[in-house]
């Protein structure tokens, strides 16, 4: 069954600095992008395509796409 997601701002703290997100709140939990938290925390994040898999790689910094 599909769920209303209403956009919003939340915040997320790192290194004790507040960054401010769009969120998606679906049933009063808020979700955040892949991508955003990825490039909040540097972290990289890969697609492979063959096998439609996203992964994560915290040994390599965020790349811009």
């Amino acid at each position: 069954k599909a769920k209303a997601a209403t956009l919003s701002t939340s915040e997320i703290y790192k290194d004790g600095k507040k960054i401010s997100l769009a969120a998606y709140t679906i049933n009063g939990n808020n979700y955040f992008k892949l991508r955003d938290i990825a490039k909040a925390f540097d972290i990289g994040v890969t697609w492979d395509g063959g096998t439609n898999t996203v992964g994560i790689d915290t040994s390599i910094s965020y790349v811009e796409k």
